[in-house]
């Protein structure tokens, strides 16, 4: 039984703590006030569709001219309509904002996204804390557009795209007819798209980068890319954050020695097989090697863990060098990481 003394001194150590956090919350907040940015995200996806299929020789060089390379790679990458050059590049994009579905998925962005209010807000605080930590860095522009439900995410040189057909919601009715699983769609709903931004972000800025691919190494990788997307979006939900249910997160959490005793044992963490690193970070419907109720990516999951709990015992480390070290045996060895 805890004495009244041990209780005191507990009660202290308690309150000492949530002090110190709130003086650390207050001094972040002072410094986030005051960084000058506004992300006002651009509605491409109106502009495009307000075109005349008609007028497409007149109207889409001024939004070539606007948009740049975006606008050169939406044509290409994401819509395949070829480039402005091409002798059938007007034929084909006037073909792609007539189509049926391309028409129907536009008009439920709209009635979905009929502002970007929300979504402001949050990149905004997001590059902010980007700007915080990463001082010298470009911020780049936000557009939306329609992709034909080709693409979530598109970045270039100075432009985030955001494919809001992507993000209509789990049960938006043509996602299970396009051949998105369940397991898919669940996370295309509005509120994944500040994450979804982020976790981009991290990808194009600070890519994998390794002496061998193996497991590990891909694991902290995919863990650094969910701890920075945490520190850029710290009310977000774990949920939002790693893309999980409740159940999975707390399945995870209930068994996380064990999926690491498991890949401890079966000799995986240093595995270079192309196929076992797939297995255990790409996106899946439940990663089979851990159990049918583990989520795709719980690999992935323990890399954040790891990452995270390095973090806590070097706080010394900053964002931008955690972003940037490759070295992931050390890593793993300086976390002190033992889930028990």
């Amino acid at each position: 039984m805890m004495t009244e003394n041990k209780m005191k001194r507990s009660l202290f150590f308690a309150i000492s703590l949530l002090m110190s956090l709130c003086v650390g919350c207050q001094c972040e907040r002072s410094k986030l006030a005051k960084i000058n940015l506004t992300v006002e995200v651009q509605r491409f996806d109106q502009e495009l569709m307000a075109l005349n299929p008609d007028s497409l020789r007149e109207q889409a060089p001024a939004l070539q001219q606007k948009y740049g390379d975006f606008f050169t790679y939406y044509c290409k990458g994401i819509i395949d309509v070829g480039l402005p050059q091409d002798a059938d590049f007007f034929n084909n994009l006037a073909a792609f904002l007539s189509d049926d579905i391309v028409r129907e998925s536009y008009h439920e962005t709209q009635l979905i996204f009929p502002d970007t209010k929300e979504l402001n807000a949050k990149l905004t605080d997001a590059f902010k804390r980007y700007k915080l930590h990463f001082s010298g860095a470009k911020i780049p522009r936000i557009a939306t557009y329609v992709s034909g439900f080709n693409q979530s995410i598109m970045l270039t040189e100075n432009v985030i795209g955001v494919g809001l057909d992507k993000y209509l919601g789990a049960d938006y009715k043509l996602y299970p007819q396009l051949g998105f699983y369940k397991y898919m769609s669940r996370n295309m709903y509005p509120a994944k798209i500040p994450a979804d931004v982020m976790d981009a972000l991290a990808e194009a800025m600070f890519p994998y980068v390794a002496e061998q691919d193996e497991l590990l190494g891909r694991m902290l990788w995919e863990g650094k890319r969910l701890y920075f997307a945490e520190q850029m979006l710290p009310a977000e939900p774990d949920t939002v954050i790693f893309g999980f249910t409740k159940n999975e997160l707390a399945l995870c959490r209930d068994n996380e020695a064990y999926m690491w005793l498991y890949l401890i044992e079966n000799k995986l963490l240093f595995s270079t097989h192309a196929f076992t690193i797939d297995k255990f970070t790409r996106e899946r419907p439940f990663t089979q090697e851990f159990s049918r109720e583990a989520p795709g990516r719980a690999a992935s999951w323990l890399g954040y863990r790891i990452v995270k709990r390095y973090m806590e015992r070097n706080s010394d480390v900053t964002l931008p060098q955690l972003m940037l070290d490759a070295n992931y045996r050390q890593m793993l060895e300086k976390s002190g990481y033992n889930p028990r």
